[in-house]
């Protein structure tokens, strides 16, 4: 009799770990959402913030010498706390096979932490993915030197790293309040995660699994996320017009990309034509030929409908490295954004 093997799919371990206060806030959001075969948990030097994010397994580190007051917006502080720790972490992990890292970058612990978990999940061999904020314009100089020294030491010690801009949420129209702001990125990371999920959990004709996404993303670097959906007879195009508008994704870079990994989910009346005309889309968006993995599958409650999430992996870096005052804009640019000017906010990026 032949015996058939366990099927990967489901089986799939996928931890995602809030480092500092910023990413603990982010992975709260997600663990309300109680994603199938997702396990959260945060990481921080400071007792209070951990006192936020009770939902989620925590580990604080530092203990030692930061007393849980937090790492005093020192990166060499969350640095040195993690390294202090590297065991208790490494434990904290435990045996991932896709480890994802969120994290806001221009302070202390999660900016000089992150990339030291980062480094003990790849020794654990988990594929490791990092979605991580950048500062907002209104911070200080030193924050976005601490954000740009951050990303440089980061992306040598993950498979995939996605920087997350605060400065574009000052350019979009619709923002008015910081707690609409951190919402719509709250948001944003949750779905990439999702779609990061439903790829390789949910069945499917056409699906993904762990070994696919190893093949696609191990190495793959700087990389972007972005979303779109549609309604109705143009919903592909709807769909697509928002994907090459995502605040997210910079146009100049996505030639470069190494691949596409792609979630599409509509309706049983999802056509093979659509379907088609998608994958077209989408190869046009890069202006190049990367690998295109699309992950299709259909739900009934989606009729009408057509989502679809895209991770664009391996993207060339720049020429040169941005230094702290290329990431810290203009504070002329801020009298004219939505947010000073008190715009309505938009609609929370969908399912």
């Amino acid at each position: 009799m032949i015996e058939l093997a366990e099927p990967e799919l489901g089986t799939v371990r996928v931890k995602v770990v809030g480092v500092g206060n910023a990413g603990g806030m982010i992975v709260k959001r997600i663990a309300r959402e109680a994603l199938p075969g997702v396990e959260c948990a945060a990481v921080n030097t400071a007792i209070k913030d951990l006192g936020n994010v009770t939902e989620v397994r925590q580990l604080r580190i530092g203990a030692g010498f930061t007393k849980g007051h937090g790492a005093g917006m020192d990166p060499q502080v969350g640095r040195k706390a993690a390294l202090e720790d590297a065991n208790a972490i490494r434990d904290f992990l435990g045996d991932n096979d896709i480890v994802i890292l969120v994290a806001g970058f221009g302070k202390g612990t999660g900016t000089g932490a992150t990339p030291v978990v980062a480094e003990l999940a790849r020794e654990n061999g988990a594929l490791t993915l990092a979605f991580v904020t950048t500062p907002m314009p209104i911070e200080t100089r030193k924050h976005h030197q601490n954000a740009a020294e951050g990303l440089a030491e980061l992306k040598q010690k993950v498979d995939v790293y996605v920087p997350l801009s605060n400065e574009r949420l000052f350019t979009m129209p619709g923002l008015s309040t910081l707690a609409q702001a951190w919402t719509y990125m709250d948001e944003v990371v949750l779905a990439a995660v999702r779609g990061l999920v439903e790829v390789i959990v949910r069945g499917g004709r056409m699906s993904h699994d762990l070994a696919d996404l190893r093949t696609l993303l191990r190495g793959a670097g700087l990389s972007a996320f972005a979303m779109g959906a549609g309604k109705g007879e143009d919903r592909v195009a709807a769909a697509v017009r928002e994907l090459a508008e995502f605040p997210f994704i910079d146009a100049d870079r996505l030639g470069t990309a190494r691949s596409l990994l792609a979630n599409i989910a509509g309706g049983t009346d999802l056509t093979l034509h659509e379907i088609a005309e998608l994958q077209a889309e989408l190869q046009a968006l890069t202006g190049a030929e990367p690998t295109l993995a699309p992950a299709i599958w259909q739900d009934e409650s989606l009729q009408g409908e057509v989502r679809i999430t895209v991770l664009v992996a391996g993207l060339a870096e720049t020429a040169a490295a941005r230094t702290g005052d290329d990431l810290f804009l203009d504070r002329g640019l801020l009298r004219g954004s939505p947010v000073a000017r008190g715009a309505a906010g938009p609609a929370r990026p969908g399912r």
